[in-house]
């Protein structure tokens, strides 16, 4: 994705794209299964705003155990969860969240994500996408079934078994969850300039 482009532009033209691959029967359920998402709510499952955030720990690509003390000593946190390197949506979602993180950061703020791959596969996913900011390995979906993100649609031995609902959290630096940005499905994401507005904001209450 281009600087130039937006991300909800990028998101539907690959969406547009993948519906025109599908058959007509694929398509119909495809379309079927988004709206019972949109029925169920499944997000409204999740932790919430004012929540404080469960502790982690995880590892990133060098294979050190981060943890989410450490990030939120530094100031507010902006925490994405990502399906996996690859999904295209979150692919394109990384990428928006890393042209973001200048902004981010100038805020006050890191950008962290977190992804149910083994270490081999963030470390690939980073080098290949340019991901500067700290992606975290949650291989068994310890931290996103804690945080009620499971994707339930998903059976086991599914390849996208485990996933988490892509959904990115702010939170200020006591890690009260401040802002909770998320479609529903998984083809729309919230742009980074939401998640720059709910910071900035964020700054001019501490201030």
């Amino acid at each position: 994705m281009s600087l130039g482009q937006s991300l909800p532009q990028a998101l539907l033209e690959l969406s547009r794209h993948h519906m025109m691959e599908l058959s007509e029967r694929d398509r119909r359920d495809f379309e079927d299964e988004l709206d019972r998402l949109r029925m169920i709510r499944v997000a409204e499952e999740a932790l919430v705003l004012g929540d404080m955030l469960p502790d982690f720990a995880l590892k990133d690509v060098t294979g050190a155990r981060r943890t989410s003390h450490e990030f939120l000593d530094g100031g507010p946190l902006v925490l994405a969860f990502f399906r996996g390197g690859w999904c295209p949506y979150c692919a394109l979602t990384m990428v928006a969240l890393e042209e973001a993180r200048p902004a981010i950061e100038a805020l006050g703020a890191r950008a962290v994500g977190i992804l149910p791959e083994p270490l081999a596969n963030i470390a690939e996913i980073a080098a290949t996408r340019g991901i500067a900011y700290p992606l975290l390995s949650d291989p068994n979906s310890e931290v996103i079934d804690r945080y009620g993100l499971r994707d339930p649609q998903y059976k086991k031995g599914s390849r996208a078994y485990g996933v988490p609902r892509p959904i990115i959290f702010v939170l200020d630096r006591n890690g009260i969850i401040r802002a909770k940005l998320y479609e529903e499905g998984y083809i729309k994401r919230p742009p980074a300039t939401l998640v720059i507005e709910t910071l900035d904001k964020l700054a001019g209450k501490a201030r």
